[in-house]
């Protein structure tokens, strides 16, 4: 009986070693024939040549960059030597000119004391007079030496001269010094302390009216040294006095840095003014602030006598309206807008002027009707500005943390949420005897103590016969993870009497988005109830029915697991449970074939 021996090795195998021999005995082939080949020896010749000559020119490289860098460093290190030397040596000489005619001077006193002694035996004028013509020859001798020490001196001497000059310059206090027709009237410390004046000259002067017109000064200034200088209002005023004559001592009333008036009882006028303030004032309160509703102030200065009123007129004026009402009647084609636009007002300033009047309406705005623009108001207001503290809950805020143990739609609370607090200053402004604030801001909120955020956890755990997969790769979700039960599924797959799946479960359990997508419909249907329809934009959408309330609401994005709705009893309904319908390009799909196992 024949036995059948498997072969182990397959054709393939086989076949490819074989070719794989015939590949290197061809291969070698070809290099015997190489190697006896002039053109193989040719070339090897050249890759010699090659390999010596850049092997060569690299050793040359090498050792001419070497010798330079030594050459270099030789001569850096005998320049540098070179140097050193000849500072020593500058130096060396420098000292001994500096120090030579006072070490002869030590020598020749030396010298002159010893021939002195010697000299006495003679007699002692003898000896002096010797002394002397030692020292003239001395000085004689030497004197050169006395050059070369004061060549280098000077130069020390003059820069610290120089030094001395700068500093007692630079301590000098250059201000400006203002100039009336050729005359010195003041000093003044910056240009623009000096523009400033000259504005209130031309104020003053523009004040004047007739009496001062035409009448013009021009001061000038130049840089000077000086101590004593004037602000803008002493200068102004030195400017005037050495200008006119027509001028004396007065109180300016100055309303927004403009004067307004001018009188000679500026005690009166500030009595005035503090009157007007004190009813308000409560100096126990230190967060009140009472003053004016414009900057106003009294300047002592020299003013144009002309200019003076008496104090009675200006506490008249204080006390007066700065215009009167303003009224426009409606014409054939106005509009709430271009009327407001027309006085520089906006719309919402045009109604609270007329709060009578419905200018959301063609009846509130005839034809004829007339308008109030504007109320008459007072020339000056008192303004009240009272600061208070308030404490205000600052609300937390909700994380949401995704935990894949928990059943998708569950939502578990990990930690409580806490109100922060905070202390908030706020600032109120009244004016006048009113005392509904007319401005209320915050200026300032410090934060006491800091929310603590709600933490939940958001299921995400889908069991496997909960999860359909899709043809894209997507999935969709059973919709109702809490529910008890099927009640019927869709029937047939044409002329359906029921169109999708009824799922039981208890009145307002939760029913999840199945995937993400856009809420297309949310709202009421006679047979649906309250419904959800979401475009998942695969060519999918599912619907969820008879909810008894919704969480979503048409064009919101939500995600796959998301509650939209709760279970329900409503549209055409006999029991509680979610209709649940999927549609594939619009056709109704069978929702057992995506969910077999329920």
């Amino acid at each position: 009986m024949a036995q059948c021996v498997e072969n182990k090795t397959p054709n393939g195998q086989k076949n490819g070693g074989n070719r794989w021999l015939a590949v290197r005995a061809e291969v070698m082939r070809l290099w015997k024939r190489l190697r006896h080949s002039r053109a193989a020896a040719v070339l090897g010749q050249f890759l010699y040549d090659m390999g010596f000559w850049g092997e060569y020119t690299a050793r040359r490289l090498v050792r001419e960059i070497w010798n330079g860098g030594c050459f270099l460093a030789r001569h850096i290190v005998w320049i540098w030597a070179r140097a050193a030397g000849l500072t020593k040596n500058i130096l060396k000489s420098g000292v001994q000119d500096l120090t030579a005619p006072f070490t002869r001077m030590a020598n020749g006193a030396k010298n002159i004391r010893a021939r002195v002694q010697e000299e006495k035996q003679a007699g002692t004028a003898h000896a002096a007079r010797e002394g002397l013509r030692y020292f003239a020859s001395g000085v004689h001798k030497y004197f050169p030496l006395l050059g070369r020490a004061v060549a280098y001196v000077l130069p020390l001497a003059a820069l610290a001269v120089f030094g001395y000059t700068v500093h007692t310059v630079l301590e000098y206090n250059y201000v400006l010094a203002v100039e009336v027709n050729g005359s010195v009237v003041g000093y003044v410390q910056t240009e623009q302390v000096f523009d400033s004046a000259k504005d209130e000259v031309a104020q003053r002067i523009n004040y004047a009216g007739a009496t001062g017109e035409g009448w013009t000064v021009e001061p000038s200034y130049q840089i000077a040294v000086g101590e004593n200088v004037m602000d803008e209002n002493q200068m102004a005023a030195a400017i005037l006095e050495s200008s006119s004559d027509e001028i004396q001592n007065a109180t300016g009333l100055y309303v927004n840095d403009e004067l307004v008036a001018v009188t000679a009882d500026g005690d009166r006028l500030r009595e005035e003014l503090d009157s007007m303030t004190a009813p308000y004032k409560e100096p126990d309160n230190p967060n009140l602030t009472v003053e004016f509703n414009k900057d106003v102030r009294c300047e002592d200065s020299i003013y144009f006598t002309s200019t003076i009123v008496p104090v009675d007129k200006v506490i008249e004026k204080l006390h007066g309206e700065e215009q009167g009402a303003v009224y426009y009647t409606i014409q054939s084609g106005d509009t709430p807008w271009t009327v407001a636009g027309s006085f520089g007002i906006s719309v919402d300033e045009l109604q609270a002027q007329n709060p009578e009047r419905d200018f959301s309406s063609s009846s509130g705005f005839p034809v004829g009707a007339q308008l109030t623009i504007s109320q008459a108001m007072p020339y000056l207001q008192v303004k009240r500005t009272l600061a208070s503290t308030y404490q205000e809950t600052i609300p937390y805020s909700t994380e949401e943390q995704q935990d894949p143990t928990l059943p998708m739609g569950t939502v578990q609370v990990v930690q409580e949420g806490a109100e922060g607090l905070a202390e908030v200053t706020q600032q109120q402004v009244f004016y006048g005897d009113s005392d509904t604030p007319s401005e209320t801001s915050v200026i300032d909120r410090v934060v006491v103590q800091e929310p603590v955020n709600r933490i939940v956890a958001m299921g995400q755990y889908v069991p496997a016969e909960n999860i359909a997969y899709l043809p894209d790769g997507s999935t969709l979700i059973w919709p109702v993870p809490g529910y008890r039960g099927i009640s019927r599924w869709m029937i047939g797959s044409s002329g359906q009497i029921h169109g999708g799946v009824d799922i039981r479960a208890a009145a307002g359990t939760d029913i999840l988005a199945a995937a993400g997508g856009l809420v297309k419909i949310a709202g009421y249907h006679p047979s649906y109830g309250n419904y959800v329809v979401i475009s998942h934009g695969n060519g999918y959408e599912t619907l969820y029915a008879h909810a008894t309330r919704l969480a979503v609401r048409a064009g919101q994005t939500v995600t796959q697991g998301q509650v939209i709705a709760y279970v329900g009893n409503t549209g055409n309904s006999f029991g509680y449970h979610c209709h649940f319908e999927i549609k594939r390009n619009g056709a109704r799909q069978q929702p057992r074939d995506y969910f077999p196992n329920k």
